[in-house]
């Protein structure tokens, strides 16, 4: 089941970083650096509402017995179409603070308008989360990449047709309706219905606090470099940044998916057996990622200058080195956020809060220092080495579990060495060719 999964997951995930990744490639030559920051500046405010008001609802289904009750699942799916509401408002309100914030007056119109994403979302069909907790994920990648490719196809015929930061709003839009409609015709979709189970509120609420405690602290440790990079240098730095995170982040995002769609159930039923149980397959799990995402990371920290020049023109130069030093960060979270997910199976949900506020209290005071005695280098350095107090808290609570085995994790460090001594000799190579 694994393994099965995990290759649906990464089908899914790599078809539509496919698409992400040309779309990318075309937008960055039809628009400009600012209108990516303008974009990131928007993403970020409203993944954070997103994330501040996340009670847990998939995990819930996931993770409960409920999980496929009617009764459950439309209690869930009242929960979501209130959280949905209730997010696009307060993106609206935010619009103009968060235009007068940055002095950048398009944000306003931009943020008014993309509010209208979640508010789709909350409408989406329950069957999303049935079919993760049935690890069923082949309707759920056609869906994933149908709304991508709809959303992308609109963005770039609007950025030919009138280059604006627009384009990538209006293509969001798009994505949003097209999962929306496809949602409802998903194999498990019964019919969703308001409705309210007291039993169920409470065993949502219940699982879903610490979920919500973390979520919040979540965002402003992982999107606080976006937030502060945006004040300290403008628009169109954080353009350039965003493209380096998107391009150190594919292969965190494939892992993350990964995790949380197919680790999470999988150690779930594990964890029911014993932790003797459940740390054989929580390192049988880790193999694949650690041989192959980890030494991909390694190789990308030492080519990042070469892929940026490849992919994008002169504009964009400065996010070759940008890039080297945030692999270091995605490779600690592909080694952290199975971890994570491991606690989370056993009901260890605190401890996802706990690692968050370690991580956000380094970025809000690393960065800061690291902009004050470096400028950008040292901001970027300080984001880059953000998973080190998430390692501090996590770690110390795997191993009084009685999960932790350090010999096992050193597959990860000698293979993000092996991808790095592998990524340097084709540098040479290249170099050889040039000269």
């Amino acid at each position: 089941m694994v393994f099965r999964g995990s290759m649906m997951e990464l089908l899914g995930f790599g078809g539509s970083q496919v698409l992400r990744l040309a779309g990318n490639l075309v937008l960055s030559r039809l628009l400009f650096p600012e209108a990516f920051g303008l974009s990131a500046i928007v993403s970020v405010f409203l993944t954070g509402l997103q994330l501040l008001s996340d009670v847990g609802l998939e995990p819930s289904v996931v993770q409960n017995e409920r999980g496929a009750d009617r009764r459950f699942l439309d209690t869930v799916w009242t929960f979501q179409i209130v959280r949905g509401i209730a997010l696009a408002v307060m993106a609206v309100a935010l619009a103009f603070p968060a235009a007068a914030l940055y002095r950048e007056p398009q944000l306003a119109p931009l943020m008014a308008v993309a509010a209208l994403s979640p508010l789709l979302a909350g409408f989406n069909s329950t069957a999303i989360y049935v079919l993760r907790r049935d690890v069923r994920l082949g309707p759920l990648v056609a869906l994933e990449v149908a709304a991508r490719a709809s959303g992308l196809a609109v963005m770039i015929a609007w950025a030919w047709w009138r280059p604006s930061v627009w384009a990538l709003v209006g293509g969001g839009l798009v994505d949003a309706v097209v999962s929306l409609v496809l949602s409802h015709r998903l194999p498990a979709a019964g019919r969703d219905r308001i409705g309210w189970d007291a039993d169920a509120a409470r065993a949502v609420v219940r699982f879903g606090k610490w979920i919500f405690l973390s979520s919040g602290v979540f965002f402003f440790g992982r999107q606080g470099d976006r937030l502060l990079l945006g004040q300290f240098l403008g628009m169109r730095i954080l353009g350039i940044y965003n493209i380096a995170l998107f391009l150190s982040d594919a292969v965190g995002m494939a892992i993350n998916r990964v995790t949380h769609g197919v680790f999470f159930p999988v150690f779930s039923r594990a964890a029911r057996d014993g932790p003797e149980r459940l740390r054989d397959v929580y390192y049988a799990a880790r193999l694949r990622t650690d041989l192959l995402a980890v030494p991909a990371l390694g190789g990308l920290c030492v080519l990042g200058d070469d892929v940026v020049r490849l992919l994008y023109d002169a504009r964009y130069a400065e996010a070759g080195w940008i890039l080297q030093a945030l692999c270091l960060r995605v490779a600690m979270s592909c080694v952290l956020d199975p971890c994570e997910t491991c606690l989370f199976a056993l009901g260890h949900t605190r401890y996802g809060f706990l690692s968050n506020v370690a991580m956000t209290a380094w970025i809000w005071i690393a960065i800061p220092v690291g902009w004050w005695l470096a400028g950008l280098e040292g901001l970027v350095l300080a984001t880059s080495l953000s998973g080190v107090p998430i390692l501090a808290t996590l770690w110390p609570a795997f191993r009084r579990l009685g999960l932790l085995r350090l010999e096992r994790e050193a597959i990860a460090v000698l293979g993000f060495a092996a991808g790095a001594g592998l990524g340097a000799l084709v540098q040479l190579g290249l170099e050889a060719l040039r000269g």
